[in-house]
């Protein structure tokens, strides 16, 4: 297994400057572990290919927000563990607080590791997907924060500095994984969905469709509609049969869709009016409909 581990060279401290401040130590390939501190001055979206694996975002401080195809803008406050599981060419987009610095510890690891080692099936979550990556954002244990500061302060140099942070890697990858298994496996409690609430998720299904370029976060649909984010989802699937952001990309896709048979708009000019990016929206209307928006046109 290789591991690449990106961590301050120098435990002293020194004075802060505006951008990302990692250090590389490599180790040996299948897993990555940066970690680091980001000062931005930019309140603009930056755009990232999103690598193919699972990946392990654990924000220690800071704050940023997130946008990855098949979902709503995600916040995400540290600390929090920020789980994305992707197998396509998709990117990532996201906005980085201003007031505070954001510190970070990242794991990346490839599919095939995963379903060898760890047993998490994650083609079959993607599967069910169809094809689109997954998130999920949940506050961080301690015990997780903890590992990621003594990553982070590492006071070893020379060979036990790479037998130190190699051990606290794989450390801080089996307690992730046990906590994301733990999670998956806890059963989902059924909520109760009175008319009242099916009355609101349909207010939240209008909100949402009314706001394809800059739709709400999952918390800010649900208190704009006076409902919990979990029950908002549960209500969700018992009225449409899906989660909130997969009716979302549905309504996308079908939007996109009739522009493309009854209006004159190119295929660019569809993409960004329900939302997406013209490579992003090519990949998901051709796996949604069979053929590319072009086609259609």
């Amino acid at each position: 297994m290789t591991i690449t581990i990106i961590a301050p060279t120098h435990p002293e401290k020194q004075a802060a400057p505006k951008g990302n401040q990692p250090g590389t130590v490599y180790l040996e390939p299948h897993m990555t572990l940066v970690t680091g501190t980001l000062w931005s001055e930019s309140e603009a979206w930056v755009e990232d290919p999103l690598e193919r694996g699972l990946k392990l975002i654990l924000v220690q401080s800071g704050e940023l927000s997130c946008r990855i195809p098949g979902h709503a803008e995600q916040s995400i406050r540290g600390p929090s563990l920020c789980t994305i599981v992707n197998d396509g060419e998709f990117t990532s987009s996201q906005i980085y607080g201003t007031s505070t610095p954001l510190r970070y510890t990242i794991v990346q690891l490839d599919l095939e590791s995963l379903d060898r080692h760890l047993g998490m099936a994650p083609r079959k979550l993607l599967a069910a997907r169809g094809g689109d990556p997954y998130m999920m954002v949940r506050p961080a244990p301690r015990a997780m924060q903890a590992l990621a500061t003594q990553i982070a302060t590492c006071p070893m140099q020379g060979p036990s500095r790479s037998l130190y942070l190699g051990g606290k890697a794989l450390e801080l990858t089996a307690l992730s994984a046990q906590f994301l298994l733990d999670e998956r496996a806890q059963p989902e409690q059924k909520l109760r969905i009175t008319s009242s609430d099916v009355e609101r998720v349909h207010a939240a299904r209008d909100r949402l469709v009314r706001s394809l370029l800059e739709p709400p976060s999952l918390n800010a649909l649900a208190a704009h509609v006076g409902m919990s984010p979990r029950k908002l989802t549960a209500g969700f699937r018992k009225v449409f049969g899906t989660s909130v952001f997969g009716y979302l990309h549905e309504h996308r896709l079908s939007e996109a869709h009739r522009m493309l048979s009854d209006e004159e708009s190119n295929v660019s000019t569809v993409a960004y009016g329900v939302g997406y990016s013209p490579a992003h929206f090519s990949i998901a209307f051709r796996k949604r409909y069979g053929v590319s928006p072009s086609e259609i046109r």
